[in-house]
């Protein structure tokens, strides 16, 4: 039985991370040090830790 290719791209496409809906908000939403308005971490162990224990608590 063929799949419709509309109704099998959403479910092999890759999850996208908890961190990319995060609006910058001027500090690091993982450790709170002041940001520039752009940014959402301070640096990748940042964006790392925050997208580990967001996969933890779900």
């Amino acid at each position: 039985m063929p799949v419709d290719p509309a109704v099998a791209a959403p479910m092999s496409a890759a999850p996208v991370p908890a961190r990319l809906s995060l609006p910058p908000k001027g500090a690091c939403w993982y450790c709170d040090k002041p940001l520039d308005s752009v940014r959402r971490f301070c640096g990748k162990s940042c964006a790392d830790s925050f997208d580990e224990e967001a996969e933890y608590n779900r």
